[in-house]
Order: C-alpha cells, then structure tokens, then sequence
C-alpha cells in the first residue's frame, strides 16, 4: 500500500506526460474502493483476481505461485510498451518518470 501511496504524489507529473495511472492487483473492487477512499489516491485501482492480465505481463507466475510488483507503460502516442518489475515504484518515482520520458 505505501507504494501506491507514494506514487500517488507523482500522479499529475505523469499525468502531465500524456500518460494515464492505473494500479492492478487481485484484490476485489470493494478493497480497492476503501483503499482510494483512504487513502485518497489519485487514480483507479483494477482488479485482476483471474491474474490474466497480471501473467500476460509477467508479473504472475502461477507455477511458481509469485507475484512481484512493478508497471507496464504505453505510450500513448507511439504505442511503445515497456514493462519493468519494481518492488519499489512508488519510491523509485524519479525512475518512473525518466522511463516514460524516453518512450
């Protein structure tokens, strides 16, 4: 949770890069409801109980029964797709935003 926390104080940074913010977890939608709600973050949390989404991007592996954190970005212009695995994303900010910037 303080990862989305964190990066919720870059939202409106990467906002202002033409990209859009999402989080994805397994969660149901009534957990993330109280979460945004909570927390008063900035974007939209996603479920993914299926782990569908979470395997095709290789955050999930249900054989090894892992999930790690990180982001995929698009850029909404080129199409380009880049997915990082980043335990810490809402800390590496800066990090974030230098990628989205090169895309």
């Amino acid at each position: 949770m303080s990862q989305l926390v964190e990066l919720n104080a870059h939202v409106s940074e990467i906002e202002q890069l033409g990209y859009s913010v999402y989080g994805i977890s397994s969660s149901d939608p009534g957990s993330h409801e109280i979460l945004v709600e909570g927390e008063g973050l900035n974007f939209e949390l996603l479920t993914d109980e299926e782990f569908e989404f979470g395997t095709e991007l290789g955050f999930v592996d249900i054989e090894a029964q892992t999930i790690v954190r990180g982001y995929t970005a698009v850029n909404p212009v080129t199409g380009e797709i880049r997915t990082e695995t980043d335990y810490l994303v809402g800390e590496n900010a800066d990090e974030v935003l230098q990628v989205l910037e090169g895309l």
